[in-house]
């Protein structure tokens, strides 16, 4: 089987016949353009309900651009959306050919003329058409018109009659168009590649159709790989067909292997349909530059010499999309990741004799702007083990501290025959091994460079050991090691004060030591201990200038306030590290991956379902799998907690799976403790009690006073219709103070839950209010969700009557206020809340009164409006009344006042 066709299969090609069944392709109604203008749909097609719904609105704009490189199915999309009959009115539809020149705009006009579109060409006006009728003009492969005239009159053709057609242009770069005018009016809708390509779900579906067998996380992996380029997914899965073992297809794509290989046919397609139609020099800038993670314009000077580097970027960016802009201090540029493995593999065979020069060149380049982690990998991939060892022993803290990277693996050069008695260079061939994903390689270059230092080293190079056995350690991702080795590292640090090369070492050491310990203490859940170590590890990171140190900082800072439940200090610390690793070019790191997961936490918490997703897929990488002892295991419990959220169980427990397989204790105690609980929460959602009590009973027997398994116990007991023990667990569990907010909301809303249950719906509005109170300031919607009905009708009954002090009796403000003896309940007007005489002209109604309960919340109008299930009409109309009766204008102000009416 030929799998380099596999492109022109999925996407269509007019000299190849079906032979297997189509996935999805609906018969197509009675159009108005003929059928033998519109381009067949492809044998295998997958139905993009999303982009067709897309299309859909995007037509009712007078332009619309759809942009992506050769590949990406735009004009499957377009055709299916013809075909599909989802095209109101009148619709042409028209196929530009290279080199059409002036014969394009006859092309047009005839294609108008057959759709029933009288043209007229001096005014541009259609003319025979009613008034209120709309058309649809696609204008494919627009690329490829070129003459200047042509496209003067399409552009005159889309302002005069924008109104009454709306223009589908399609195209593999941006078309020489004034664009800006639609643009600034809003009347342009742009769908780029980011737009068009694969998620992860239609991925799966077309797994499904060829029925290949992947696993979860292999499938996230193939999504990251091919970043959901259309034809490359296409020939992934065609390869997969029929083996025994399809994931060896997704591990060569990942380890750059499978471009080149022609049964899969990936580079053939790449370099036929994208390579060979590129302007020379572009090609020449890509080739020598693919050898690096990002590109900037000061390494294309450095690799190619040319002065020219930013404006070559930026023509290969709109060039098909190729290179898209990363950002940082040095305004990076990333290839797409299949591009750069053909790129890399074209090196190879004809730049091999320059291969080492280009290396090295950039290693100077990286030296010399203070990335000390991209020079040493590159001069040893150039073979200069001098810059090496150099480069390692004046930045051996910040390499050692700063954490793995996920760079594309390299097949390095031979160590030099002295190996053996240089222990720098060892060192510095293991943190090469680390950066591409050789923890094995890694290990075996860390052992000799120790036999290499001998029985007593001198403190220096004692402490350097101590680092690289901490760097060891951190990135096989167990904190019990880590921990060991962060202790040795401080004990070490001050034996050698006096040898190191500049003063700042020890204080960058020291940083990488407590920052590890603060790690450690976060994944114990000892959140006390962390944070003692964090705050020394951050000032450390800070004093010493290092880039790399002070992003570690702002990781385990956001993981810190995540575990507090900070949210938005967690969200702005993540931040921070995309930022930091923006500037240092490095577009994938373990770093990044949990500043992602960081914000999917964040997210999650606020009820933002879809940017919590986005965040999530943005935190894969190379080594995303799902593995108990390293590797993905925060992503694969944030996946199955996010699946869950949005009631796909099925999705939640494939993720859950490869986790759950080991004994508890395989994991660190705060990933078994999310993982074990969802699985108990999935078993409860199952129907299935009984084996849900049982992960829990287990769990509680290794982690006592957990507070997340006090909250899974509440959960099986409300389940079970048992509210009082879920009370009493729930007040235990609130007592002892959990340290994450989010925990705490949860806990509370849950007791609210019990106590209604029990009859108690005093109590229950009572915590609830509480609940709000502590999620408003931190936007904490989560734990609210789905308890919207019960919710609304503790919020709908009347609060108690606000009876104020008498202005002639103020009380004493520095004394403690004595008890009040209970009062007999009194019984509130029905549509009214009565205030004190002077303090409000009209008092609020109890619907008002309800409506500023929600406003203290971080709940929107259209989200108040949902859980009071009005429309957002009638809440806008409650909050000017209440704005009005509290002489107020701002939600916030409308909050405080109403706190110091005791209204809240």
């Amino acid at each position: 089987m030929a799998h380099n066709d596999a492109a022109e299969r999925f996407l269509g090609s007019s000299g190849w016949a079906a032979t297997v069944r189509p996935l999805e392709v609906r018969p197509a109604p009675p159009a108005a353009v003929a059928d033998r203008e519109v381009p067949a749909l492809p044998g295998v097609h997958l139905e993009r309900g999303r982009l067709l719904d897309q299309l859909d609105a995007a037509v009712e704009q007078p332009v619309t651009l759809v942009c992506a490189p050769t590949g990406w199915g735009k004009t499957v999309l377009a055709t299916s959306w013809l075909r599909a009959g989802r095209a109101l009115g009148r619709t042409a539809y028209v196929r530009f050919e290279p080199n059409c020149g002036s014969a394009a705009w006859r092309q047009l006009t005839s294609a108008l003329t057959a759709a029933g579109i009288a043209l007229d060409p001096a005014a541009y006006a259609w003319g025979g058409g009613r008034l209120a009728e709309r058309a649809v003009v696609v204008l494919d492969d627009l690329h490829n018109v070129t003459n200047r005239t042509v496209l003067r009159r399409v552009e005159r053709l889309m302002s005069r009659l924008g109104d009454r057609i709306g223009f589908l242009l399609l195209a593999r770069s941006e078309p020489p168009l004034s664009l800006y005018r639609w643009r600034v009016r809003g009347q342009l809708t742009e769908l780029r590649a980011d737009h068009l390509a694969f998620t992860q779900a239609e991925i799966a579906g077309l797994a499904e159709w060829h029925e290949v067998r992947l696993a979860q996380h292999f499938r996230h992996a193939l999504w990251h790989v091919t970043e959901g380029w259309a034809a490359a997914v296409a020939v992934a899965l065609s390869a997969m067909v029929g083996r025994h073992e399809p994931e060896r297809v997704v591990t060569d794509l990942l380890a750059g292997e499978a471009g080149p290989n022609e049964q899969v046919g990936l580079a053939e397609y790449v370099q036929r349909e994208i390579l060979a139609h590129l302007d020379p020099d572009v090609y020449d800038v890509m080739l020598r530059t693919s050898i690096v993670e990002t590109v900037c314009p000061g390494l294309v000077e450095a690799l190619t010499g040319s002065r020219n580097g930013a404006r070559q970027l930026a023509q290969a960016s709109r060039a098909n999309g190729l290179a898209t802009f990363y950002g940082g201090s040095h305004s990076w540029y990333r290839y797409r990741r299949l591009l750069r493995s053909v790129l890399r593999a074209e090196v190879r065979t004809t730049l091999a004799a320059e291969e080492r020069s280009l290396h090295r060149a950039a290693a100077g380049w990286y030296a010399a702007n203070g990335l000390p982690g991209d020079a040493v990998v590159h001069a040893v991939l150039g073979a200069d083990w001098v810059t090496a060892e150099r480069l390692f022993a004046q930045y051996w803290p910040e390499l050692c501290g700063s954490g793995p990277r996920a760079m594309a693996p390299r097949t390095g050069p031979r160590p030099p025959a002295d190996i053996a008695d240089r222990p720098m260079l060892a060192f510095a061939l293991a943190i090469c091994c680390r950066e591409t994903g050789d923890v094995a390689g890694m290990s075996a270059f860390i052992r000799l460079g120790e036999r290499a230092l001998g029985e007593s080293p001198k403190a220096i190079d004692a402490e350097v050991l101590a680092a690289m056995r901490l760097a060891e350690a951190v990135t096989s991702e167990d904190p019990e090691r880590s921990g060991e080795a962060a202790a040795r590292l401080l004990c070490h640090i001050d034996d050698a004060v006096d040898e190191h090369l500049y003063a700042d070492a020890a204080d960058a050491a020291r940083a990488a030591g407590y920052l590890t310990l603060a790690g450690c203490g976060i994944a114990h859940d000892v959140i006390d201990d962390a944070d003692s170590a964090l705050e020394l590890g951050a000032a450390l990171a800070r004093k010493s200038g290092f880039n790399l140190l002070i992003v570690q900082a702002n990781r385990q800072q956001a993981l810190a306030h995540l575990h507090r439940g900070r949210l938005s200090a967690a969200a702005a610390c993540a931040r921070r590290v995309l930022d930091g690793s923006r500037d240092a070019g490095i577009s994938e790191s373990r770093n990044i991956s949990h500043a992602r997961l960081v914000l999917t936490a964040v997210c999650r918490a606020r009820g933002q379902l879809d940017e919590a997703r986005y965040h999530l897929d943005e935190s894969i990488t190379a080594e995303a799998s799902p593995d108990p002892h390293g590797g993905w295991v925060s992503g694969a419990i944030s996946l199955a907690q996010l699946l869950a959220d949005q009631e796909d169980l099925a999705g939640a427990a494939e993720a859950l799976e490869p986790l759950l397989g080991s004994r508890i204790g395989a994991m660190p105690p705060t990933p078994e403790i999310s993982a074990r609980v969802l699985q108990a929460d999935l078993c409860l959602a199952e129907g299935r009690p009984d084996k849900a009590r049982a992960v829990l009973d287990e769990l509680a027997r290794h982690f006592p006073g957990a507070p997340a398994v006090a909250l899974g116990h509440a959960r099986l007991s409300l389940v079970l219709g048992r509210p009082e023990p879920a009370a009493r667990t729930l007040e235990d569990a609130l007592a002892a103070q959990p340290a994450s907010l989010v925990t705490t909301v949860s806990a509370t809303v849950l007791l609210a839950q019990s106590l209604r249950q029990l009859g108690d719906h005093a109590g229950a509005a009572e915590q609830i209010q509480h609940a709000l109170r502590l999620a408003g300031p931190e936007g904490i919607r989560g734990p609210f969700l789905g308890h919207g009905a019960w919710i609304a009708e503790l919020l709908d009954d009347p609060p108690p009557q606000v009876t104020p002090s008498a202005p002639d009796e103020p009380s004493a403000p520095d004394a403690p206020s004595a008890p009040s003896a209970p009062s007999a309940p009194s019984q509130p007007p029905a549509d009214v809340f009565e205030v004190a005489p002077g303090q409000m002209a009209d008092p609020l109604t109890e619907r008002e009164m309800l409506v500023l309960q929600y406003l203290r919340s971080m709940l929107s109008i259209a989200e108040i409006a949902t859980v009071l299930c009005v429309s957002s009409n009638t809440v806008k109309t409650h909050v000017r009344h209440v704005y009005r009766k509290l002489g107020v204008s701002r939600r916030r102000d409308a909050v405080r006042r109403g706190r110091e009416l005791s209204l809240i």
